[in-house]
């Protein structure tokens, strides 16, 4: 089982490292393709950290059996900003960091929709891609786009 969480404010990965290195028993942190897997001497608890080209924190993924209450305090901890969860109904605030990338977004979902409600509806595709695109877009707005680095 997972939980995959969102950044409330961009956070460099160069300043994960800042913030380990303050902490009285630093985390296990490792770069890798895949991102940054960030592990919790003390309590076991791992996350994978996505990362842009910019060098930026996209998410965490929380690896664990259970939704453990404790993430948010350890991410918080270890980024020093607030984190939201996929059963959050922040989520959606947090998932579009620019308003390119909200488009690029809804377009790629309303691409991957338009098909099957346009043969649910009995409408065209291109009626069904504006319908989903609208949906999409409207659901993540840009909430952190020039919003100052976590500091």
């Amino acid at each position: 089982m997972h939980t995959d969480f969102l950044p409330t404010r961009k956070i460099p990965v160069s300043q994960l490292y800042a913030w380990n290195s303050r902490r009285p028993v630093p985390l296990d942190i490792s770069l890798s393709h895949r991102g940054c897997v960030i592990r919790d001497r003390f309590s076991g608890t791992a996350f994978l950290a996505s990362t842009d080209d910019q060098g930026y924190i996209r998410g965490a993924t929380l690896f664990a059996d259970t939704r453990d209450h404790l993430a948010h305090s350890i991410l918080s901890e270890m980024t020093g900003c607030e984190w939201v969860n996929e059963y959050s109904d922040q989520w959606p605030l947090y998932r579009c960091w620019s308003e390119a990338e909200r488009d690029a977004h809804a377009h790629e979902v309303a691409e991957d929709l338009a098909e099957d409600r346009a043969e649910a509806e009995g409408i065209s595709i291109d009626e069904a891609f504006d319908i989903e695109y609208r949906a999409v877009y409207a659901m993540h707005p840009v909430t952190i786009t020039d919003w100052q680095v976590a500091a």
